[in-house]
């Protein structure tokens, strides 16, 4: 299998085989991995579901850790690939297919859904998703999540609520290729609090940039939630 049965997976494929993405990690999870601005664990094994062109995962190995990574289509696991090998870095891909994870339990220091688990479209399978990275974390393991916020100007291209908060990106943008697709948009803190709930503590923060682009504004919730010691 070349690409997962996911909704959108051909599309995304289509994107990174055109050589497009970021090259460059995310700048708030180099200040995460490299700074000390949050407690996370400082070593040990990390998931990254959705990874992209894999220019987040390609840090995390940089900075010592066992990074391994999912995504929907082999054309970004291509790209990751060749991105691991010109940084001299070692990666374990696979292509992710649905919302259960192919890893058993507590296998995980970290994981890591960067500005991707809102692609499951609804609220019941993100729930499902946010469900399974909570399962394959370890006791005292962490979940470092992106989504957007209303300020993000993705949202400005949003259809209304189709229902279990599924909305369409009805307008173009020149640098994507997401109009027509379907994702999860969840506005507020508390809504994404609640889906959270299985984790013990969840600590919430803000990133924002617009490079004299208000058009392309990016503005997420950041999220860090924790996954409490086993019961005694």
């Amino acid at each position: 299998m070349t690409t997962s049965d996911l909704a959108g997976a051909a599309k995304w494929g289509a994107f990174y085989a055109g050589g497009t993405g970021s090259m460059f990690p995310d700048e708030s999870l180099v200040r995460l991995f490299r700074g000390r601005f949050v407690d996370i664990p400082r070593g040990g094994r990390v998931l990254d579901v959705g990874f992209g062109t894999g220019n987040n995962l390609v840090m995390v190995a940089e900075s010592g850790y066992e990074a391994h990574g999912l995504e929907v289509a082999e054309e970004c696991l291509a790209a990751a690939r060749r991105l691991a090998e010109s940084a001299g870095v070692s990666l374990t891909l696979g292509l992710l297919d649905g919302t259960k994870l192919p890893y058993p339990d507590a296998h995980f220091d970290v994981v890591l859904s960067w500005n991707a688990v809102y692609y499951h479209g609804a609220r019941s399978t993100v729930a499902e998703a946010l469900a399974d990275f909570h399962r394959v974390l370890r006791p005292g393991g962490v979940l470092l999540l992106s989504v957007p916020h209303p300020n993000n100007a993705l949202a400005r291209r949003l259809s209304n609520d189709q229902g279990d908060g599924v909305h369409r990106i009805e307008k173009a943008f020149a640098l994507d290729n997401r109009q027509g697709s379907a994702i999860f948009f969840e506005p507020t803190s508390s809504g994404w609090r609640r889906l959270l709930s299985c984790f013990d503590d969840v600590e919430e923060g803000y990133a924002e940039a617009d490079l004299f682009a208000p058009e392309r504004r990016l503005a997420w919730r950041l999220f860090l939630a924790r996954k409490g010691p086993l019961a005694r």
